[in-house]
């Protein structure tokens, strides 16, 4: 029993009552970090599956917007109504509203509850990424597979699983990769032997593109540009050569249209040069050559009696090299085939041109 002297004041009762206050307020303060290190725990938790779900939702975009179509054909969903928005799309809404509860559970189970929840969690999830790699594996798509891997390996650095699942996919690369080269190179052998060039360059750059770290897909390429070259060689050589075999024959308009085909097929070699200098004194060959070949066809209608198609013939010398010499004569005697071409009676003529 406590006595309160005749000399006792209410001064006297502020520094037990402070004293008191003060030890209740660190008391809390106390038990709210405990609880608040405990709802932090349980959310990171729950950050972790809205992480997954964000994967899930960008993998799965056709999914979600089939998904929002159907609702917006469903008669019994109402416009304007919060609830049926946020339940009308199966796969997100209620996912997070999932997670949301999943927070509050969190919140009320044990460190030993919480680290059994989150072993299992991360179980569940290995599994599914390890489903959805061996998916894109048997796809082909390998670089996304690594991707998934690599990220995988990030937050689970010391998961065995993970490791055996990274070894499976550069097996099943390297496999599909051989097989692929095998393909293509076949493939490209087919085409550089009906000279498609373009085509098998094509062929062997998507497949240096699929696989980048490939040495046998860079040596593809590398020995199609060779060949190539080495053709391209070998027909600038025989074209040449067919150009000059012309020239010495005096076939002069073959060695004239040779020649511009050369030249517009390998413009910069120097025999294109060369072939250039050469082509106004083709041509004017070309032209005698012509000349002398329609001079000698009017002579032979003529002594044919063919004189409607010698005439036809005169016009087309005299029109096409007007400045020649055989123009010039034909002139002087188109009147006479012109006479003797509108007499069905008269008899074969001699034409004589200088």
């Amino acid at each position: 029993m406590v006595t309160i002297g005749s000399d006792w004041t209410p001064a006297d009762l502020v520094l037990p009552v402070f004293a008191l206050a003060a030890g209740l307020a660190c008391g809390g303060l106390i038990w709210g970090i405990v609880a608040l290190l405990r709802v932090l725990g349980s959310f990171h938790d729950s950050v972790l599956r809205l992480e997954k779900l964000s994967y899930d939702l960008a993998d799965s975009p056709r999914s979600t917007t089939e998904s929002n179509r159907a609702s917006s054909r469903d008669p019994t969903t109402v416009v304007g109504d919060p609830d049926a928005t946020l339940f009308s799309s199966p796969v997100p809404w209620r996912d997070i509203v999932q997670l949301l509860e999943d927070i509050r559970d969190n919140s009320l189970l044990c460190d030993e509850e919480r680290q059994e929840k989150k072993l299992r969690f991360a179980d569940e999830e290995i599994q599914s990424v390890a489903v959805r790699i061996r998916a894109l594996t048997t796809e082909g798509d390998y670089a996304q597979a690594r991707q998934l891997v690599s990220s995988m390996r990030r937050r689970f650095p010391h998961e065995e699983r993970i490791r055996e699942l990274s070894a499976q996919v550069e097996e099943d690369r390297e496999r599909h990769e051989s097989d692929d080269v095998r393909a293509c190179t076949q493939q490209a052998e087919d085409l550089i032997s009906i000279s498609a060039w373009g085509r098998a360059r094509e062929l062997a750059e998507q497949l240096r593109q699929r696989h980048p770290d490939s040495v046998e897909a860079r040596q593809l390429l590398l020995r199609i540009e060779r060949e190539h070259r080495l053709f391209e060689e070998e027909q600038r050589r025989r074209m040449n050569a067919e150009v000059q075999r012309f020239v010495t024959r005096r076939r002069w308009e073959e060695a004239l249209a040779a020649a511009r085909v050369f030249i517009e097929r390998f413009p910069g070699c120097e025999e294109s040069e060369a072939l250039r200098m050469e082509i106004p004194t083709l041509k004017a060959n070309a032209e005698i050559e012509a000349r002398q070949f329609l001079e000698a066809k009017i002579m032979d209608c003529a002594r044919h009696g063919r004189y409607i198609e010698a005439v036809d013939l005169a016009r087309k010398v005299i029109a096409q090299f007007p400045e020649s010499p055989q123009a010039e004569a034909l002139r002087s005697q188109l009147n006479r085939l012109e006479e003797l071409a509108e007499n069905p009676d008269a008899p074969p003529a001699r034409i004589r041109i200088d």
